[in-house]
């Protein structure tokens, strides 16, 4: 049996279908066999945000809704957006470090508290923890490389996925994945995956838990990814005479 599945204009990331199993068995096997849609994945928006403590008060950066950042427009926009209540600051100096990654030197001692996921993922500070410090005129990297694209990792989890444990920094996830991405990601470039000639993740479950999917495009820390465009995604569903807790994963 195959399904076509397209997400709908409110949550284009995010497919959901009600599934009508015509066989009469106890189990069945199903995989994602092709995903199909459009790069237009939203880098920040404007819920984004960064913010550092320092003796005068909070900075807070706000971002804007951006589809792709080059390193020189992100660290003139750092440079550019720094605000201690409703008054312009400049207490940060970030550069451009060979298009690589990028520095900051604070003109006072300034302590990371907290950001959004995707701001953290723009510059660098992704595995950053609260409280870290960066002191007075000394410049320094950020901890990681700043991600600008999504590379070429994206997950698409559900429900009735796989769950797979992964570490990231000090974070410890348990997603459950149902097909991985493992291609270029261009922006406004199209984005297909065939799981027909490769090996689909094959997933066997009691018939009467897959009357509901829902699957869902997560970047590389499994978080959603803001996507512009439509996602489909064609799943194959076949019965299965059997089913071993051990044998979850089919070939």
């Amino acid at each position: 049996m195959l399904y076509s599945i397209q997400s709908k204009p409110e949550n284009y990331n995010t497919v959901r279908l009600n599934i009508d199993i015509p066989w009469k068995c106890e189990f069945v096997k199903y995989y994602v066999s092709s995903i199909n849609t459009k790069a237009n994945i939203l880098m920040t928006t404007e819920d984004d945000y960064l913010i550092f403590e320092t003796n005068n008060g909070e900075i807070l950066i706000e971002f804007e809704e951006m589809y792709n950042y080059s390193y020189s427009y992100l660290v003139n926009y750092l440079n550019s957006n720094q605000k201690i209540g409703d008054a312009n600051a400049k207490i940060i100096e970030f550069k451009n470090i060979n298009n690589r990654t990028i520095s900051l030197k604070p003109n006072q001692s300034i302590t990371f508290k907290e950001g959004s996921h995707r701001a953290k993922l723009i510059t660098g500070l992704f595995n950053t923890k609260k409280g870290y410090v960066f002191p007075n005129g000394i410049e320094c990297n950020v901890p990681d490389l700043p991600i600008l694209d999504f590379a070429n990792k994206l997950y698409l989890v559900s429900l009735q996925g796989i769950a797979a444990h992964s570490t990231i920094g000090d974070q410890e996830y348990t997603p459950s994945i149902i097909a991985n991405i493992d291609t270029m990601i261009l922006d406004q470039e199209a984005l297909i995956v065939s799981y027909d000639m490769a090996k689909p993740i094959k997933i066997k479950v009691n018939t009467d838990s897959l009357k509901y999917l829902e699957m869902r495009l997560v970047d590389f820390m499994f978080q959603p990814v803001i996507l512009k465009s439509p996602l489909f995604i064609t799943l194959k569903i076949k019965p299965s005479t059997n089913a071993d807790v051990y044998d979850v994963l089919t070939k």
